[in-house]
């Protein structure tokens, strides 16, 4: 019996010793990740390399991330574009591949301010990584406000509206969505408080009045551009966060000079919210577009499909896809 319990003893202390000889090997490993990528900006492109840093951020503890977090932030503001678009790969690993997802979220959170500047950053791999980064904060509750804010500041910059100058290789000199659009990708549901809709049991958002005003603001700007505000219709109509004030503010567009933008907004209005109100003054507007012979006949066409089956001021209508 004796000798029973110590070869079990035996064997738990050898397991204990390889799992902890596991922990130290994958803290190692993490925090030799900045000296790897400042060798080889371009290890993202390794499929191996790409798998083994989802295995050691996965067996990463929260003070191994915690550790290693400054040097990869770091790495995000380095000169060298290739070497910011990995370093930010890698923040989006820790961010959605860490066994103690909220903490490790919680660690990252002091650090989005100086992310920030990667959402505009003139290499296009910066923005979409740090845009897809910024994104997987906004299911957290309660929701940091400097993620907001982050996504507020780039709302509201001078050059929100236009291409960004683009350094990819091989890419044109300006490319790509502009970055105002982009934030309401981040600004919808973070912004947003949930409830359960008691008349279509449908789960709705509103955006709290502050992040409402900025998206009102926005689109209103005079330096406004056809893409910019295509872009914001997808995004607005795509959110599960309905604001029928926010909404409101595209009608306007239905009287547009550029058609394409006209179609681009016929084509999502049966998706988005109204007040009643707002709803019966669209409906007439598109009306008028579908019976104004002066129109183009798609526009006349599209106008005239949407009436068919627009038929009330919730987002959950039974229109298609027009």
């Amino acid at each position: 019996m004796r000798r029973s319990v110590l070869i079990v003893s035996v064997l738990v202390v050898c397991a204990s010793g390889v799992l902890l000889a596991q922990s130290a090997t994958a803290a190692r490993r993490l925090e030799s990740i900045p000296l790897e990528l400042e060798a080889n900006p371009d290890a993202a492109h390794d499929p191996q390399w790409a798998t083994e840093l989802d295995t050691i951020v996965q067996s990463a503890t929260v003070d191994d991330v915690k550790r290693v977090l400054p040097a990869i932030v770091s790495l995000t503001e380095s000169s060298h574009p290739k070497l910011r678009a990995t370093a930010l790969l890698v923040m989006f690993a820790i961010v959605t591949g860490s066994k103690d997802a909220l903490t490790t979220d919680e660690a990252i959170v002091p650090y989005l301010p100086r992310l920030e500047p990667r959402l505009m950053d003139s290499f296009s791999p910066c923005r979409g990584m740090s845009l897809l980064l910024f994104q997987a904060f906004t299911a957290i509750r309660p929701v940091a406000p400097v993620l907001i804010q982050a996504a507020l500041t780039v709302l509201k910059d001078p050059q929100s509206t236009h291409a960004m100058s683009n350094t990819t290789p091989g890419s044109l000199p300006r490319s790509g969505p502009s970055p105002g659009p982009q934030m309401l990708w981040i600004l919808l549901p973070a912004a947003a408080t949930f409830y359960l809709d008691p008349a279509t049991n449908f789960t709705e958002g509103r955006d709290s009045p502050e992040v409402q005003s900025a998206i009102i603001e926005f689109l209103h700007r005079s330096d406004q551009t056809p893409e910019s505000l295509s872009e914001s219709i997808r995004a607005l109509t795509v959110s599960q966060v309905q604001n029928p004030d926010v909404n409101a503010a595209l009608l306007p567009l239905l009287s547009s000079t550029d058609v394409d933008l006209q179609k681009a907004l016929l084509g999502q209005l049966a998706r988005l919210t109204f007040t009643p109100d707002d709803f019966a003054s669209a409906r007439i507007r598109v009306k008028s577009i579908a019976t104004d012979p002066n129109s183009p006949a798609d526009l006349q066409k599209l106008a005239g499909s949407l009436l068919s089956c627009w038929s009330n001021d919730r987002h959950h209508g039974v229109c298609p896809v027009l």
